[in-house]
């Protein structure tokens, strides 16, 4: 079957170690696995259509430059009380203590995705910049995905983990993240949902968290949509579980034969919880999160 014209519209997310090291075995990584494929294998990224008919793993050989939300593979990403994504992301927390003032923060995170096969991807987070109330290197995070297409479902098997750093918070242990992403797409519609088990070597804690985010290509490049689920820190501690809202817009466009997408973010990230803690309500609206960018899609040659 003859593939798409490229101009066709489509819509198609300090460390001990040093962060530079990790970014480079990535690369180094893609490029052995991707070296010995023949040009006939090459797939031009963008090619699987508008962002509700993408897989759930990025085509083979093609290399995603992570600077914005919302991309398949960091969904669920969350260590904690920090939710991890790409590009630059906004944070107001609410404090119930009124003599304590909610301090805003700013991050960065950026890093890149490779399509290794049809069905692996790996990549790193190897920029992870606090910006605001201080500047300071955070947490480097890497992921693994192998896919498993089935028409219009695809499962997935994920790990993803958390180096040590420095000056992170209370994150100064391996952090983990494996679980089964699952993708259903069905036309304009698509449906991403995973189960996922955060485990924080610092502490032991071992969590669930259940991500379910439904979105639709409003045109061939114009996508939005709702996410929630539910998340639970700690597995045993009632007051630790809580169910997030959000949402998710974004624009697709072509440069050439480059694809980027423009994405926006907006989540409370403990939007209900069932058994709050003292001092706490159950629906909680001030402390949410924002976050916007791009992420750039090419072909590695």
């Amino acid at each position: 079957m003859p593939a798409p014209s490229p101009r066709a519209p489509v819509a198609s997310g300090r460390s001990v170690f040093g962060p530079a090291a990790l970014g480079a075995c990535v690369v180094v990584a893609a490029l052995t696995a991707t070296g010995a494929v023949s040009a006939s294998d090459y797939r031009r990224p963008g090619l699987e259509g508008q962002w509700s008919s993408r897989h759930l793993t990025a085509p083979m050989n093609s290399l995603r430059v992570i600077a914005g939300p919302g991309q398949p593979m960091l969904m669920g990403e969350r260590y904690g009380g920090q939710v991890i994504d790409g590009g630059a992301q906004f944070v107001h927390p609410h404090e119930p203590d009124p003599t304590v003032p909610d301090e805003n923060q700013w991050w960065f995170r950026g890093g890149v995705s490779f399509g290794l096969t049809e069905d692996w991807e790996a990549g790193a987070l190897f920029v992870p910049l606090e910006l605001s109330p201080k500047v300071n290197f955070s947490n480097v995070t890497a992921f693994v995905t192998r896919g498993f297409r089935l028409g219009t479902i695809d499962l997935g098997i994920r790990l993803s983990f958390q180096t040590p750093a420095l000056k992170a918070y209370d994150l100064k242990g391996w952090s983990f993240n494996p679980g089964v992403p699952i993708l259903y797409r069905n036309g304009a519609f698509r449906l991403d949902a995973a189960v996922l088990v955060p485990i924080a070597t610092s502490d032991g804690a071992v969590g669930v968290n259940v991500p379910v985010r439904a979105s639709v290509s409003i045109t061939p490049r114009f996508f939005a949509g709702i996410e929630s689920g539910a998340f639970d820190s700690h597995v045993g501690e009632p007051q630790n579980f809580t169910l997030p809202l959000g949402a998710l817009a974004g624009y697709t466009e072509l440069f050439g034969s480059k694809v980027v997408d423009f994405t926006a973010t907006f989540g409370w990230d403990d939007f209900w919880r069932p058994s709050p803690p003292p001092g706490r309500d159950h629906v909680e609206i001030k402390d949410y999160r924002v976050g916007f960018g791009l992420v750039y899609h090419t072909l590695v040659r």
